[in-house]
């Protein structure tokens, strides 16, 4: 394998693929967001560092005609970047929702960005906020609404193949996950809540920190919904904690219900899960999160799922795990640094 060219100096938190699938962009701690070159995935190649944020950037997505790339960052900025040249086209502020307290000091800023099927509407998870931006004109943003229903960080957003639906996901006990409705993208109607974790009271008294979803991914068809879950408590004055995590899967073909179907992830002791991604053809799903491992799952009983592969090689926590397009490679990213792409059918990966 030759040299890999020069990556991320800090932890990966977000990857996206081109619709088109010759690029890949990258986003890290480091403050910067990739892109990469991966026409011939064998060899990808940087093309450029997009500078802006004065923060971590924690999220990235491209409009589904691959002109535009959208960054999320601590610094509760979206970039908007048009390709073409590249250059900043445009900078989508968010402010800060009043107080926060230190858990959530740590996750402030936007942790997720997600443009519309249709490409007309970004969704930013900001604090404790989710705002909906008409970006039709790219260089003049124009924000629809700003919804605040949580006690926590949004760290997830994501649409529906037909647009109507938005999943939202949070470190919130009772907010958890949201089905929205945004046909009126102006007035999102509230469908129905999905809550990964229950916790007794006991539990919740006797332990700081609190449930999340930490990442949502709707299937190709629109009738099922990954989330990836994360759960964590420390024992006030004893130091004592734990941590699990699940990837689920949701049967929404009525928004309204949010019906769980399957938890293909292993339970307590695997850590949380950070970061789920659906297969083009909705038949694989891959998840990843603090156990560093890569695990794909068949979904030809999306019921029962049973795991295909586990991908190992990242060295601590995997941040980011995406699909190709053409469905022939997997992308992942963590806090080693490192940018990997799997082969998905032979489990090989090269590292940038």
């Amino acid at each position: 394998m030759a040299s890999p060219p020069p990556g991320h100096r800090r932890a990966v938190n977000g990857l996206a693929f081109s619709p088109d699938g010759r690029l890949l962009a990258s986003c890290g701690n480091d403050r910067t967001a990739i892109l990469w070159s991966v026409a011939d995935p064998e060899h990808p190649a940087r093309i450029t560092a997009l500078r802006g944020h004065r923060r971590a950037v924690r999220a990235v997505a491209f409009s589904p005609d691959g002109r535009i790339l959208a960054t999320g960052g601590g610094d509760r900025r979206v970039l908007l970047w048009s390709l073409a040249d590249p250059a900043c086209l445009a900078t989508l502020a968010h402010d800060r929702p009043g107080w926060l307290g230190r858990d959530v000091r740590q996750e402030a800023g936007v942790n997720a960005v997600a443009f519309s099927p249709d490409g007309r509407l970004l969704a930013c998870g900001s604090d404790r906020t989710v705002h909906l931006w008409d970006v039709s004109d790219p260089a003049r943003p124009v924000r629809r609404a700003a919804t605040a229903r949580w006690s926590g960080p949004v760290k997830a957003v994501g649409f529906a193949p037909d647009g109507r639906l938005l999943a939202t996901g949070a470190g919130d006990p009772e907010n958890t996950g949201i089905l929205w409705d945004v046909t009126d993208p102006a007035h999102p109607v509230r469908m129905s809540t999905l809550v990964p974790f229950v916790r007794s009271r006991a539990t919740t008294a006797f332990f700081a920190g609190t449930p999340s979803i930490n990442a949502v991914a709707f299937s190709p068809d629109g009738r099922l919904l990954a989330t990836a879950d994360g759960d964590f408590g420390v024992a006030g004055g004893t130091g004592g904690s734990w941590r699990k995590g699940s990837a689920s899967l949701w049967d929404v073909t009525d928004p309204a219900a949010g019906i769980r179907t399957a938890t293909p992830a292993p339970g307590a002791g695997a850590g949380q899960v950070l970061s789920v991604a659906f297969s083009p053809d909705g038949r694989s799903l891959a998840y990843a999160g603090e156990a560093a491992d890569l695990i794909v799952c068949d979904l030809t009983d999306p019921v029962r799922p049973s795991v295909a592969a586990t991908l190992t090689g990242h060295r601590g926590a995997v941040r980011a795990v995406a699909f190709s397009p053409d469905g022939r490679w997997l992308a992942s990213g963590g806090i080693d640094r490192t940018v990997r792409l799997w082969a998905v059918v032979s489990g090989r990966s090269g590292r940038t």
